[in-house]
């Protein structure tokens, strides 16, 4: 478990939890109750929505990528707040750095979770030597943008996306 110190009153507790097989079912739910399938995973062709077969690319998705391979790619975590999942944050190495991702169910946007994730993946990534954090957003995801400069993120912006970059 990775606590996270609970701000004021009016604000979550967050905790990231290391995924593994039965939290990758709770994380399925959540994003199914609370997100858009292109905001959580790679495209898959078909109808819109939550459909069988996202669901099951979902779940391929992350076992493909930390639970279920001897070579992770990312180190992945489930988001509570207060005590439901409510997202996902991820860390991968990368030649620059390692890279930080995440995403929050629509109930949890606005009330702090991103950021208290962020900052929790900061201090993961510092605690395992990285110098460098690394993200990546488009210029049109104004929240994340702003969560990320409030983390002391460095933002690069052009056209069709924005970097940020925060020194640890």
């Amino acid at each position: 478990m990775l606590p996270m110190a609970k701000l004021d009153a009016d604000r979550p507790e967050v905790l990231l939890r290391p995924l593994d097989e039965p939290r990758l079912a709770e994380l399925l739910d959540a994003a199914v109750a609370g997100a858009e399938p292109d905001e959580v995973m790679p495209p898959v062709p078909g109808p819109p929505g939550w459909t069988a077969e996202r669901r099951r690319a979902f779940l391929d998705f992350h076992r493909s990528r930390s639970i279920g391979t001897e070579q992770p790619v990312e180190e992945t975590f489930v988001i509570y707040a207060d005590g439901r999942a409510a997202g996902a944050a991820r860390l991968e190495g990368t030649w620059a750095g390692v890279e930080a991702g995440l995403w929050v169910t629509r109930g949890q946007r606005g009330r702090g979770v991103g950021g208290a994730a962020v900052r929790r993946l900061r201090e993961l990534a510092a605690e395992r030597g990285h110098q460098r954090l690394i993200a990546a957003t488009t210029p049109g995801n104004t929240a994340a943008r702003r969560l990320l400069a409030a983390a002391g993120a460095h933002l690069v912006a052009t056209d069709t996306s924005v970097q940020a970059v925060i020194e640890l």
